[in-house]
């Protein structure tokens, strides 16, 4: 594992991005990913906007989107990602019974998909649905 910067010991940038994610994601320090990043600020820098803008609520608000973040974690097998966008998705409001039905979705769809590929079918249908009217 490699050793993570010290907050107490990171530039003025740093904390002041540091700063902003603890407060978004109300926690007492930065998740690792993010203190693993501050080894390049500019990295940080960007990486936290991207962050930031993606999950401002605009068409999905921001409990969707983690609940999106979780199933995505999910389906790459990513225990860090799973345990994290949980742990958000609970605090902005998931119930157990959504979470449970976040499971169902994920899973049930990664098996269709697996068959899908396993056996190389293509789409017979037109993605894009009829326009209304």
């Amino acid at each position: 594992m490699l050793p993570l910067p010290d907050v107490a010991e990171t530039s003025p940038a740093v904390k002041a991005v540091f700063d902003e994610i603890v407060g978004f994601y109300a926690l007492d320090r930065p998740p690792a990913v993010f203190r693993w990043m501050a080894r390049d600020v500019g990295f940080l820098q960007s990486y936290w906007e991207a962050t930031r803008q993606a999950f401002t609520d605009r068409a999905l608000d921001r409990l969707m989107k983690e609940i999106l973040a979780l199933a995505a974690s999910m389906t790459g097998k990513s225990d860090y990602g799973v345990d994290f966008h949980l742990r958000e998705a609970r605090r902005l409001g998931l119930s157990e019974r959504a979470l449970t039905e976040t499971v169902e979705v994920v899973q049930l769809f990664n098996t269709v998909t697996k068959i899908a590929d396993a056996f190389q079918l293509q789409p017979d249908f037109d993605p894009r649905p009829p326009r209304p009217g």
